[in-house]
C-alpha cells in the first residue's frame, strides 16, 4: 500500500485495472520483457541451481545452506551461476490465518527470509517456487488468487527468482474455477503483482508445453524471463537431446530479458541413476560437454539440477558433484557464448542423420560454431565460414576450440572436426586479422 501511494492517479487506476482485468478472463495489455519499476532483469541466461532434479521434496535448509557455501567456495558464484532456487514442497498445507504462505517448519526452521539472508551473505540471490493454479505439482496451496499477497511475501523475504509452475488438468473443460483462465493471463497476474512489489525478482515459466496445448514462447517475453519449451527432463541423454531439437525451430523467440529454457542441466546429476545399472540413465562427460555446449550456442538458461555440496556435507546418502563434472560447469570460455550481450539465441546450419552444426552470431562480430554428434559412433562434421555466417576472408579464420583451449587457421574457411560419440566440438571463429 506504500508504494501504491507514491503512484499518480493515473497509475492507481491502471493497477486496479490489472488486478480486475484476469478476473474477466481478458489477457492483459504489456509492452516487453517482465521489469520491476522499469529496471530490465536477466539481459543474458539466468544461471544457477534448483533443489528438484536431485532433492524433489526433500530440499531443507541445510541442504540449501550447503548448497551456497559450495557454490561460493567452488569457483560457481564466481563463473555466474548465482540463482539458488528451492522447488516444490517448501511451504506447509495451509495459509495462516492472514492468506499468507508459511515455510514448512520442519524443513526451513528459521523461515525463508532468514535462509535468503545466508544466501545473499554467500553473494547469491535466492529463489522460490510457485504456480498459478489451486495447488503446486506436490498438493501444496497454490498462487492463484493470491497473486499480491504471495508477490509481496517473496519480496519481504528478499526473494529474487519465482519459479512458476502450471500444474493443472491438460484438458481445460477439467480445470476447476479460475484455473481455466487462459495460463498467459493467469501468469500476467502474477507479472504484474511482482512488479508492483518494487523488487526486481527474475520470472520463470514451469509447464508441459505439449500436453497443455501451450506456446508459451510466443507470449513469453511480454509476461517472464524464460519459460519452459517442452516437458520435463531426466539426467538422461535421449532427454537433453529432445530438449535441443524442440528448441532449434524458437531462436525468433528468444532475446534479452526472455529467454527459451530446455529444463535443468543434468550434467553432475547422479541421483537419476541411484539404484540403477543403467548407464543411460546420466550424461557420459562427452555428453555433458555437448550439453554446456549446445546450451551456450541456444542461449539457455543454465540451471544446474545437480547435487552441490561437498562430500563432507552431502554424506552417505547424497549425491556429490566430481571435480570433472564441475569443471565442465565452470569453463568460463563455453560461459561467454552462453552469456553473449548480442542475446541472440543459435540456429541449426544442418541436422542431417543424428550429425548438428549449430552456430551463434556474437557481439563482438565472431560465430560460435558447435559440431554436435549425437550418434553412438565417433564421427567427422564439417561445414564451412561462409555457411554459418562469416563475413569473406582472404587471410583465413581463427577458429578457438573452447574445450581443448587450443586455436588454429583455417585458410579456406573448412570448420571441422572429429567429434566422439555424444560429444561436441565448441568452436568461437573468427576472420583472420591480416597481417
Amino acid at each position: 500500500m506504500r508504494a501504491l501511494s507514491r503512484l499518480s492517479r493515473l497509475s492507481r487506476l491502471l493497477s486496479v485495472a490489472t488486478l480486475l482485468l484476469p478476473a474477466l478472463g481478458t489477457p492483459l495489455f504489456s509492452a516487453g520483457p517482465a521489469q520491476a519499476l522499469g529496471t530490465p532483469l536477466a539481459l543474458t541466461p539466468p544461471m544457477g541451481w534448483n533443489s528438484w532434479n536431485t532433492f524433489g521434496c526433500n530440499a531443507t535448509e541445510q541442504i540449501v545452506k550447503d548448497t551456497a557455501d559450495f557454490m561460493a567456495a567452488s569457483g560457481m558464484r564466481d563463473a555466474g551461476y548465482q540463482y539458488l532456487t528451492i522447488d516444490d514442497c517448501w511451504m506447509e498445507r495451509s495459509r495462516d490465518s492472514a492468506g499468507r504462505l508459511v515455510p514448512d517448519a520442519a524443513k526451513y526452521p528459521h523461515g525463508l527470509a532468514e535462509l535468503a539472508a545466508y544466501v545473499h551473505g554467500k553473494g547469491l540471490k535466492f529463489g522460490v517456487y510457485e504456480s498459478p493454479t489451486y495447488h503446486t505439482c506436490q498438493g501444496f496451496p497454490g498462487s492463484l488468487g493470491y497473486e499480491q499477497k504471495d508477490a509481496d511475501t517473496f519480496a519481504s523475504w528478499g526473494v529474487d527468482f519465482l519459479k512458476y509452475d502450471n500444474c493443472t488438468a491438460s484438458d481445460p473443460s477439467q480445470r476447476p474455477g479460475d484455473e481455466r483462465l487462459p495460463l498467459e493471463t493467469r501468469d500476467s497476474t502474477m507479472r504484474d503483482a511482482l512488479a508492483r512489489t518494487g523488487r526486481p525478482i527474475v520470472f520463470s515459466l514451469s509447464l508441459q508445453p505439449a500436453a497443455q496445448g501451450e506456446s508459451p514462447w510466443e507470449w513469453g517475453k511480454s509476461v517472464a524471463n524464460m519459460w519452459r519449451i517442452d516437458g520435463d527432463r531426466d539426467a538422461s541423454f535421449d532427454g537433453l537431446k529432445r530438449l535441443i531439437h524442440t528448441d532449434l525451430d524458437k531462436s525468433k523467440w528468444a532475446a534479452p530479458g526472455g529467454w527459451n529454457d530446455i529444463d535443468m542441466l543434468g550434467t553432475g546429476n547422479y541421483a537419476f541413476a541411484a539404484g540403477s545399472s543403467d548407464p543411460t540413465k546420466r550424461l557420459t562427460y562427452d555428453q555433458e560437454k555437448s550439453e554446456l555446449s549446445v546450451a551456450a550456442v541456444l542461449a539457455a538458461p543454465l540451471i544446474s539440477g545437480a547435487d552441490l555440496r561437498t562430500p563432507a556435507a552431502a554424506g552417505t546418502s547424497g549425491f556429490p558433484i566430481s571435480d570433472q563434472d564441475l569443471s565442465v560447469y565452470l569453463n568460463k570460455d563455453v560461459i561467454a557464448v552462453n552469456q553473449d550481450s548480442r542475446g541472440e539465441q543459435g540456429t541449426a546450419v544442418t541436422t542431417t542423420g543424428g550429425l548438428n552444426v549449430l552456430r551463434r552470431p556474437l557481439a563482438n562480430g565472431d560465430v560460435a560454431v558447435a559440431l554436435f554428434n549425437e550418434t553412438s559412433s565417433q564421427a567427422a562434421l564439417s561445414t564451412t565460414a561462409g555457411a554459418v555466417g562469416l563475413p569473406p576472408s582472404s587471410t583465413g579464420y581463427v577458429l578457438n576450440d573452447l574445450w581443448d583451449h587450443s586455436s588454429h587457421v583455417s585458410t579456406d574457411g573448412t570448420i571441422s572436426a572429429t567429434v566422439p560419440a555424444g560429444g561436441t566440438v565448441l568452436y568461437r571463429v573468427s576472420p583472420r586479422p591480416a597481417r
